[in-house]
């Protein structure tokens, strides 16, 4: 008789959500214990360093989220893009302010500058996906040919729309 082996120990193998995270515990999570996780995800992504004081640490963080809300996400994507965003941005100042240290050398301060330029790069891309998912993504199109027969008429130009689209 072959003994059947179990799949919970093999590398990869995910368990069932309802033993991870049995329904009762899900069912008993309030909206402030959500709201605690969204803002220690927030925290987490800061550099945060320990010499910084209590009321400057809560400060940053408290910005953190207030930059988080001014994104209003909506769904489960546009939250994490936005805590994506805010992440991102918060690193790339960080490198800006590494930048301008006055003793940095030149290396360092040209290693600062190069990341930070990646990181707003990204933002700026982080940015027009989030626009693109909310449909506000800049449509253009371009028509090449246009026929007008007798008695017909055509507008070429700019058109705008009475609520301002174009």
């Amino acid at each position: 008789m072959t003994k059947k082996r179990s799949n919970e120990n093999k590398p990869g193998h995910r368990l069932p959500v309802a033993k991870l995270l049995p329904h009762d515990v899900v069912l008993k999570s309030s909206d402030v214990t959500v709201e605690v996780r969204k803002l220690n995800e927030i925290a987490e992504l800061l550099w945060l360093p320990e010499s910084l004081e209590n009321d400057e640490r809560n400060a940053r963080i408290i910005r953190a989220l207030e930059m988080y809300e001014s994104l209003k996400p909506v769904g489960g994507a546009e939250g994490m893009l936005a805590a994506q965003m805010v992440g991102t941005h918060s690193a790339a100042l960080e490198c800006l302010r590494r930048a301008a240290i006055p003793e940095q050398t030149y290396a360092g301060r040209d290693m600062a500058l190069k990341h930070a330029q990646k990181l707003m790069a990204l933002y700026t891309q982080q940015l027009a996906a989030l626009d693109k998912h909310r449909g506000k993504g800049q449509q253009k199109v371009t028509v090449e040919h246009v026929n007008v027969h007798a008695g017909g008429q055509a507008v070429v130009g700019n058109v705008e729309m009475e609520d301002g689209r174009h």
